[in-house]
């Protein structure tokens, strides 16, 4: 059959859609992305077809405005009619679209294709169809959390195991050795005002910090640990097993990946927040503090404590149980089937 996915301008929100679009290619079905003409290279490299839709630019008066699809979603109507149109010609018999992007919805009530919503780890306060007016258009909702982190919120979804895709990169020699103390990942994520407490707590700990930082953001006077590595992007799947734990903002990338290596997680960000990261701390598997909060014992306890990692191992074993993204496909085709 026919597929046709739908990101909205966002790198992790398309990396999120990769892993089910090349289960369903190797299963036999043709698969194309659609997303803004900005986004086509980004698609190209996961090594789709990109299908560029909608109005690129700035929002504001000297680009389009987010009415008229400048905005973060795929929703605005430039978005919805050059979509709309793609999908009359080619014709897929199943649209799956990110929560944020629900022009995708509006194509496939427009062409009577099934339509099903990929839910992120994030989209918590969304009702069963994830956005409105025409998102009421759903046949089935994905998603990739655990259960037990889950929140109600009136749909029933089929959960899919994530998947890391983080793109295509070059694995750094020193990520081919063993480390020689216990590593911990400190994740791009982390708010530039936690930075200089985070790396100066570092320095009191016998641990390997290994930063997804550029010089040009370490604070000025701030005194890199002995044992920190600097370096600009290695994908989380190739890095996170040869870590003891991580540090990072609460960004869905980097607190899916820990969660399915099984790492404790200390997330810097909003301690009142409601995502993942503040259930994560509820269940015992992380850590969430205010930025400026971060202490040498903290990151002690991240590395050392028995019951964090035995939280976090729960959790991956969870993930481990749900379906992958290959053993989904079925489930899919019967959904498309009955349309």
């Amino acid at each position: 059959m026919r597929v046709l996915l739908v990101a909205p301008p966002s790198d992790a929100r398309l990396h999120s859609l990769v892993p089910l679009g090349w289960a369903l290619r190797t299963g036999g079905h043709e698969v194309q992305i659609a997303g803004r003409a900005a986004c086509t290279e980004a698609i190209t490299m996961t090594g789709f077809v990109a299908v560029p839709v909608g109005v690129d630019g700035p929002p504001g008066p000297d680009g389009p405005s987010p009415a008229d699809g400048g905005g973060p979603e795929l929703s605005a109507p430039s978005d919805v009619e050059s979509l709309v149109a793609y999908a009359s010609a080619w014709r897929p018999e199943l649209i799956v679209w990110d929560t944020m992007a629900p022009a995708g919805a509006d194509a496939a009530r427009a062409v009577g294709a099934a339509s099903v919503r990929l839910k992120g780890p994030h989209d918590r306060r969304t009702g069963p169809t994830g956005g409105s007016g025409a998102a009421e258009y759903c046949h089935a909702t994905l998603d990739c959390l655990p259960p037990s982190l889950r929140e109600p919120d009136g749909s029933d979804p089929l959960g899919v195991r994530y998947v890391p895709y983080g793109g295509s990169a070059v694995l750094p020699p020193w990520l081919r050795r063993k480390p020689r103390r216990r590593r911990v990942h400190l994740a791009a994520g982390v708010p530039d005002a936690a930075l200089a407490g985070v790396l100066g707590a570092a320095g009191g700990v016998d641990v390997e910090m290994v930063c997804e930082l550029e010089e040009g953001r370490i604070p000025a006077g701030t005194v890199l640990p002995a044992h920190a590595r600097l370096f600009d992007s290695v994908p989380l799947h190739a890095l996170l097993p040869s870590c003891t734990a991580v540090v990072h903002g609460g960004g869905t990338p980097d607190v899916m990946a820990a969660l399915v290596d099984g790492l404790p997680q200390l997330a810097v960000g909003d301690t009142g927040g409601t995502g993942p990261a503040a259930r994560l701390a509820e269940r015992g598997a992380g850590l969430l503090v205010a930025p400026g909060e971060v202490t040498a014992a903290m990151l002690e306890r991240l590395v050392g404590d028995p019951e964090l990692a035995t939280r976090a191992t729960e959790l991956r074993e969870e993930i481990t149980a749900m379906p992958s993204p290959r053993e989904i496909v079925p489930e899919l085709v019967t959904i498309a089937a009955r349309r």
